[in-house]
């Protein structure tokens, strides 16, 4: 096992409002605050500050509160949680997608996010079409994928369907052919959501995981519901 850390998450908080109006308020205010000078040095104090309940404004909640963890190169981290507990919100903390209110968070090398089923596909284009799409989001450049082509739709084992516009494929399907983009294209960090537990794949749950161990002997990942 590698030394290397990938993933790094130092007392990561992240907290939400239940009303619409004054979510709007606190995010212009939120903005305001970032833009302030002093607000870097904040942050660093911040880092080891306690979390408190008096933090929140009205109508507030913690999504996230004080999350710290290190995932290493050929790890596999797994979130488990009830339904709210901040599994996804985690996920997309780590993937850019939510900035945190405390903490922060360090990320190294190339990172593949499957957030959501579908995400970044393109219903109207073919699954030829849709491969180069998601490898161009995760960086990699036509050259590369075209290497990998045959590897990638021989992994999916739709290669039946690989010119058919993606809207006629079934959610498995879809599952199987963004996860062979990732699988084949091995970024260093692969943060999978709920997606692989879709009941319309290809493969039962169990055989997922040991796609997902085979696959990541070299990276890192998060992921829940595996």
């Amino acid at each position: 096992m590698s030394e290397e850390v990938l993933i790094k998450a130092e007392h990561v908080s992240k907290k939400f409002c239940r009303s619409l109006r004054r979510s709007l308020v606190y995010g212009v205010q939120g903005v305001l605050h970032s833009l302030n000078p002093f607000s870097a040095a904040q942050q660093e104090r911040d880092l080891i500050r306690p979390v408190l309940d008096q933090e929140l404004r009205r109508d507030e909640f913690w999504s996230l509160r004080d999350v710290s963890f290190e995932v290493r190169r050929g790890e596999c981290l797994g979130l488990i949680g009830h339904n709210g507990a901040g599994k996804s919100t985690l996920l997309k903390v780590l993937n850019g997608l939510i900035r945190p209110d405390r903490g922060r968070v360090t990320m190294r090398g190339r990172v593949g996010a499957m957030i959501e089923l579908g995400a970044g596909f393109n219903p109207l284009l073919t699954g030829r079409e849709n491969i180069y799409n998601q490898a161009a989001l995760l960086g990699f450049t036509a050259a590369e994928v075209t290497a990998k082509f045959s590897d990638i739709v021989d992994f999916s084992e739709i290669e039946h369907a690989i010119d058919m516009p993606l809207q006629n494929y079934s959610s498995g399907m879809k599952i199987r052919l963004g996860f062979s983009v990732f699988a084949q294209l091995e970024p260093d960090i692969l943060l999978i959501d709920e997606v692989l537990a879709d009941p319309d794949g290809p493969e039962p749950q169990s055989e997922w995981i040991e796609i997902v161990n085979d696959s990541t002997r070299e990276q890192a990942m998060v992921g829940w519901s595996l």
